[in-house]
């Protein structure tokens, strides 16, 4: 894997969850095919290997069922598969007519899908880590313990699917929007991401789900797993806070920073968000602070969709080094204020 930034968040877990967030996150995309193979298997309990036929219906009707939302699916414009799409939604999706839909997938999922999944960062997965492998003369996929280990719990396929879903969101509001400039605000009462443009509002996914697979599913300041499974008022349910508080930000008038974009949001576990010794409207300490920067550096360099847009658009920067110098000089304002720490730091 060339990329270091892509190998370093790679290999900050060794399991099998962490694999699938490496490829969701940082697989380059000219297709949104990875994003529904995955949620194909995530359907699947686990088995020593699933045949074509196995895979090729749940796939094709995912990936149908968002291209009737938003036909951006592909940055390479129309093929042969999206014009079937096309008569098929013409011809009022009749049974009859879903198996030309079938039939002009097929070449399409079984020649450049399964090959490509495992690539990212300019790599591939390292093969101890990889998820399935592609048995052409047999026609199917052998599954491996690292995939079946997902599989065999429901409650971790759910998770999966839902971080997975939020990822397919912002990818083809990106291609839709043609990557034009558009701002990724979060609302507070319905706990979404919207992206923004000139002309409309598009809801995007929960918060939690958009940004929790790059905090590997856990806490940004002590660390823990997070659960969004959980009740609200337990300790490891998953909130959305403001790593720069609201009120400080409002008291200093920073302007043009828009305080509710994804630079200054991360996943915290409720007892570090409103706890007993939660941050509530604290500033955090200087290392989350270092934290936040890496993760919004990551967001820009790595990305060329709707997070490294609001990036620069929230801090009216217009590249890396912008972005660092208005973070530093927001983080100025706080110094002489004692950062907050969690009691209790994870491993």
């Amino acid at each position: 894997m060339k990329n270091k930034s892509v190998y370093d968040f790679s290999v900050a877990e060794s399991d099998a969850v962490n694999t699938l967030r490496t490829i969701t996150l940082f697989g380059k995309n000219v297709s949104t095919y990875k994003f529904a193979l995955l949620s194909t298997l995530m359907q699947r309990g686990p088995s020593d290997a699933l045949k074509y036929q196995d895979i090729r219906d749940g796939f094709v009707k995912e990936l149908f069922r968002h291209y009737k939302g938003s036909p951006a699916q592909y940055t390479g414009g129309s093929n042969s598969l999206t014009h079937t799409f096309d008569d098929y939604l013409k011809n009022g999706e009749v049974q009859n007519e879903w198996q030309k839909v079938i039939a002009a997938a097929e070449p399409l999922i079984y020649k450049n899908v399964f090959d490509a999944f495992h690539n990212v960062g300019g790599g591939s997965i390292a093969n101890q880590f990889i998820l399935f492998e592609h048995d052409k003369k047999g026609k199917q996929l052998i599954l491996t313990d690292n995939l079946n280990s997902i599989l065999e719990v429901p409650e971790l396929r759910n998770s999966i699917e839902e971080e997975n879903q939020g990822r397919w969101r912002v990818v083809e509001e990106a291609w839709r929007s043609k990557l034009s400039p558009n701002l990724l605000v979060y609302n507070d009462q319905d706990k979404n991401f919207y992206s923004l443009t000139v002309s409309e509002r598009v809801c995007l996914r929960s918060a939690v789900s958009v940004l929790l697979p790059y905090q590997h599913g856990r806490c940004f300041y002590c660390n823990r797993k997070v659960d969004t499974m959980l009740a609200s008022h337990e300790g490891a349910f998953p909130d959305v806070d403001h790593f720069f508080p609201l009120s400080f930000l409002v008291m200093f008038q920073i302007q043009p920073v828009n305080p509710n974009g994804i630079w200054n949001l991360v996943i915290a576990c409720k007892d570090c968000n409103r706890g007993e010794k939660g941050k509530f409207a604290s500033p955090a300490d200087n290392s989350y602070f270092k934290k936040l920067h890496r993760r919004n550096l990551l967001f820009v360099e790595e990305h060329r969709h709707s997070l490294k847009n609001s990036i620069l658009i929230s801090l009216a920067a217009q590249d890396p080094d912008g972005v660092t110098a208005r973070m530093q000089g927001l983080y100025e304002k706080f110094r002489y204020l004692k950062g907050w720490k969690p009691p209790i730091i994870y491993p």
